[in-house]
């Protein structure tokens, strides 16, 4: 009984509580496991072990081992870039840097091409589709094939390149050199022996070097005091050919999808690019290469790449008409190409070539305008009037051909009433549309084909010809 009265006994009782001291000796225990069966406490360590096993745990003591054996092989430089990835140091007066070398066989396929097919390569059409003449007859033996990977893309003071890559074609390989700045103490090293290879360079050919990589190697060179010889080489940057060529058939002309889409290039065990930087900094700390052998990997990729588009580009222009090209709009992009140098009779034998094979395609409207400024240019006024009927006929509702059309009509044929009819029939297509789809904003072009139209009605009606009013304008 407590001081408040409560019988405990009679309460345990009712709850069904036992207390300790009435547990007796003989009380039944917890069975021992039987002859050759696991303890459970051992099959908990067990699955314990295996459950550590599969999340890649450590217990301590496998930690503090696995530490201690990795501070060993970094007092020892297991784990260095050159034990890592073979190459040499190249050491000189003021330190020196990492050098891996890597020959390619001529025939060494990659991609679709084999890399000497770079070496065939006609320079006039490289020149052409980089719409750059001081191209016109370089030596592709002399040409350097050249990449870097930074620390950045900001391109400043701060940004160093600490992997510069150099492909070249000897007598029968095309070597790729990899220079590689261990530290920051590399860099001047490295560029004085960059600079003496620089000695033989006759073009530079990059993606987006132009841009991006040589502005940045300026900076570095003048920083170190060390000539940059390379300023006044012809620089073939392939990232403007490839964005002329194939941006309207594959739209990204990033260095990764065109040779997905063009060369048929696909990488294995490659690093994103976004992740190297970080990478480098993570080495100057760990001083362990391995996680770098996917980065040497997707440097060398970068450049045999450039070898190959140089290749692939020639190779189709090598062919007559561009028959090279399977895609419509790769087709389209050459006419575009040779009209923007102004080189029109090849405009005219192209696009006309292309209308033949190309009957529906949307781009055909792009391709009739480049060929009715052609012949313009070109004065072949019998074919201007047919490629603008053509345009006006395929595409009724665009004031651009039917403008184009009503000024040949008015100026050269002497044909106003054809003329205001063309107007018209555009002018009424575009309000009809206007009033299914909507929209309160000027149509472009609209208000300056009805002052068009305004001007012919206008002759009309001086030389005693009365269109019907439609309301038109």
């Amino acid at each position: 009984m407590t001081p408040d009265g409560v019988d405990k006994d009679a309460l345990f009782k009712k709850l069904g509580l036992v207390r300790g001291s009435d547990i007796t000796p003989d009380a039944p225990r917890k069975p021992e496991p039987a002859a050759g069966e696991p303890h459970a406490d051992s099959l908990e360590r067990d699955s314990a072990r295996r459950l550590r096993e599969h999340l890649g745990l450590l217990s301590g003591g496998e930690w503090r081992q696995r530490r201690e054996r990795e501070l060993l092989e970094r007092e020892q430089g297991a784990h260095e870039v050159d034990r890592v990835l073979g190459g040499e140091i190249v050491t000189a007066e003021d330190g020196g840097f990492f050098l891996l070398r890597s020959e390619y066989p001529l025939e060494h396929v990659h991609g679709a091409l084999p890399l000497e097919t770079a070496l065939q390569s006609n320079t006039a059409h490289l020149a052409f589709t980089a719409m750059d003449n001081t191209l016109a007859g370089f030596d592709l033996r002399r040409t350097f094939f050249m990449d870097t990977e930074t620390t950045g893309l900001a391109g400043g003071a701060g940004t160093v390149a600490f992997l510069v890559g150099i492909g070249r074609f000897t007598a029968d390989t095309f070597r790729l050199d990899q220079c590689f700045m261990r530290d920051y103490d590399d860099e001047a090293p490295m560029l004085a022996w960059l600079a003496e290879q620089f000695k033989d360079c006759g073009t530079v050919a990059s993606f987006n070097g132009k841009s991006f990589d040589l502005p940045l190697l300026r900076t570095r060179f003048i920083q170190n005091r060390i000539p940059f010889r390379v300023d006044g080489a012809p620089h073939l940057d392939l990232v403007h050919t490839a964005r002329r060529v194939w941006k309207r058939r594959i739209n990204d002309c990033s260095l990764g999808n065109v040779e997905r889409e063009v060369l048929g290039v696909r990488r294995h065990g490659d690093v994103p690019g976004h992740l190297i930087p970080q990478m480098w900094l993570d080495y100057l700390h760990s001083r362990d290469a391995r996680p770098l052998q996917g980065v040497f990997y997707h440097h060398r990729m970068d450049i045999l790449s450039l070898v190959s588009l140089v290749g692939v580009l020639s190779q189709s222009l090598d062919r007559p008409d561009g028959g090279q090209f399977e895609h419509t709009e790769d087709q389209l992009s050459l006419v575009r190409l040779h009209f923007r140098q102004r080189q029109y009779d090849r405009v005219i034998e192209l696009g006309n070539a292309y209308l033949e094979q190309d009957d529906r395609s949307p781009l055909r409207r792009e391709c009739l305008e480049m060929l009715a400024l052609a012949c313009k240019r070109r004065e072949r006024w019998s074919e201007l009037g047919e490629h603008l009927e053509l345009w006006h006929r395929e595409f009724p509702s665009d004031p651009a051909a039917a403008s184009e059309l009503a000024k040949h009509l008015e100026h050269r044929a002497r044909n106003l009433v054809r003329a205001g009819e063309v107007c018209r029939e555009t002018l009424d297509r575009m309000m009809r549309g206007r009033a299914i789809f909507g929209g309160g904003t000027e149509q472009p072009g609209r208000a300056s084909l009805g002052d068009r139209l305004a001007r012919i009605e206008k002759k009309l009606r001086r030389g005693g010809v009365f269109p019907e009013d439609d309301g038109a304008d």
